[in-house]
């Protein structure tokens, strides 16, 4: 009796290694572009977003200014560090960015900027996302309209 502990023992463990080798390996996450396409009515405060790739279709947003720095050399600039909120129509959930916009002034009265940013997750569908792309809009009068390109993982 004493020969059939080990043949069991192996028949357990070949058993075991082939349910593991059964397992799907998991799934990497995978880059997919997005697009934002911002426009900001100063005037009446609304600011609405439409997005292309895997977020959701459109909604509005809220830009929260966290820090502002004077241009260099006396240039008419703004280095600018904004949260934003994206709440979707969809009700799908909102997600958040970090911009780090550098912003100039023109003589004739309108602006541009540009600058790096980050989406650091959100709620509902968007917890956990992350991305990153940049910034570059433009502003004259009461509207604004900013282009927002990138890659968000997803997976």
């Amino acid at each position: 009796m004493g020969y059939r502990r080990p043949i069991f023992l192996a028949a357990a463990a070949v058993a075991l290694f082939a349910l593991v080798g059964a397992v799907a390996p998991a799934k990497a996450a995978t880059q997919v572009p997005f697009t934002i396409t911002e426009q900001i009515n100063f005037a009446t405060g609304v600011s609405t977003f439409t997005t292309t790739g895997p977020l959701c279709p459109s909604g509005t947003f809220k830009d929260t200014v966290a820090t502002v720095a004077d241009g260099q050399s006396g240039q008419p600039k703004l280095n600018l560090i904004i949260t934003t909120v994206y709440t979707c129509d969809d009700g799908s959930g909102t997600f958040d960015m970090l911009k780090h916009v550098f912003l100039t002034f023109n003589p004739d009265g309108s602006s541009t900027n540009t600058g790096p940013v980050q989406i650091l997750g959100g709620t509902g569908a968007y917890v956990g996302l992350i991305g990153h792309g940049v910034d570059n809009g433009t502003a004259s009068g009461d509207t604004g309209v900013g282009q927002i390109t990138g890659w968000v993982l997803v997976g």
